[in-house]
């Protein structure tokens, strides 16, 4: 296989090329799969970032990993003990021979993914089926808090959750200047954040890894959790504004209705977890953090993972824009404003509104 070869029309070279695996290894992944499968195998049409995916037979995946991306399969096993039938059972099925990708086989799962459906037909989608998504994930949401920990519970924390602090100090020092205050503002709650109970947190909710039946707009999977880890509750509603808006030319761009959807969100989450109604507290906490988690997952950038440097002008723009959206749009979490195109400087009022200090629940 040449490096511009195609299947389904999408590029395969790319995983390969980016690990710096010889062409011929996708031949060698096909060649491993055929061996201990009788059953037809094919790639998937979408292929992800940190992996090479295949189909095997109609309800099995077969996916080959770098060590740096390697999955915890006690991860994923909490992960289905917690969330069900949404997150895929996986096994781990040792390495590929002559280099160090590891093999993992799993569960198939039903649905189209979100980046499918913004592809397609996202304009004649209807606001009955975001809602009920919506809907769906703050039930998600709602179930991880039923199975939470305590953060001295937590004793084998992972990359983010062993970092959190010194994550915050990274962008207090360096992120662009106009996102500055929120990050003061969050520093300031930084301690009661830390004290909220620690949940699992997918740690990659981008549309191609959320699952929807097209037809109801319920989420039937989660792909992906090789980035999932214990967190502070609320860190990972950050991806809450993927299920609020989509891509488009200009970028990130909310829904028309994405207030009534975000509203419908915590109402619901409210109604799955009362000691969040009963508690004001409790929930600005919970709700600083999810600001917190948006800036984890696009004020840092990926580097092939490393983590390690705060996003910066001209090298991040997708990210930059995408934290434009979330924290200065009208529709978005704290419903800032733009005048002419440029940001007020309205940093009193934000915090007033989420960030303000309370007693610890």
């Amino acid at each position: 296989m040449t490096d511009s070869s195609n299947d389904s029309g999408v590029s395969l070279s790319d995983f390969f090329a980016r690990c710096k695996l010889a062409p011929s290894t996708r031949d060698q992944c096909d060649a491993y799969l055929r061996v201990r499968f009788s059953e037809n195998i094919e790639p998937t049409p979408f292929q992800g970032y940190c992996s090479y995916t295949v189909i095997v037979g109609n309800d099995r995946i077969a996916q080959f990993r770098p060590p740096e991306y390697r999955l915890d399969v006690d991860i994923s096993s909490t992960a289905c003990d917690i969330f069900g039938s949404v997150a895929p059972q996986t096994e781990f099925l040792g390495k590929l021979e002559h280099n160090d990708l590891q093999v993992y086989l799993m569960r198939r799962l039903p649905g189209v993914s979100l980046s499918e459906l913004h592809s397609s037909n996202s304009s004649t989608r209807k606001s009955w089926l975001r809602r009920q998504t919506v809907r769906d994930f703050a039930a998600l949401q709602a179930a991880s808090w039923q199975c939470s920990k305590s953060r001295a519970e937590v004793v084998m924390k992972r990359k983010v959750g062993a970092s959190i602090r010194w994550r915050l100090n990274l962008m207090l020092s360096s992120i662009p200047s106009r996102f500055h205050k929120v990050v003061i503002s969050l520093s300031r709650r930084f301690e009661y954040i830390e004290d909220l109970p620690w949940t699992l947190s997918h740690g990659d909710l981008t549309p191609s890894n959320v699952l929807v039946c097209p037809k109801t707009g319920r989420i039937v999977g989660l792909l992906d959790w090789a980035e999932a880890e214990f967190l502070p509750f609320g860190v990972g509603i950050y991806g809450l504004e993927e299920l609020l808006g989509e891509d488009n030319t200009e970028g990130f761009t909310y829904y028309p209705e994405a207030r009534k959807l975000r509203a419908l969100f915590w109402s619901e989450l409210l109604s799955l977890i009362p000691e969040l109604g009963g508690n004001v507290d409790l929930l600005k906490t919970v709700k600083a953090a999810q600001i917190f988690g948006i800036l984890l997952w696009h004020g840092i950038a990926f580097d092939d993972g490393r983590l390690d440097r705060v996003v910066e002008e001209g090298m991040d723009d997708g990210e930059i824009q995408r934290l434009d959206a979330f924290l200065f749009h009208p529709r978005g979490p704290l419903g800032r404003r733009r005048l002419l195109g440029r940001v007020q400087s309205a940093s009193t009022r934000v915090y007033n509104r989420v960030f303000s200090k309370g007693s610890r629940r």
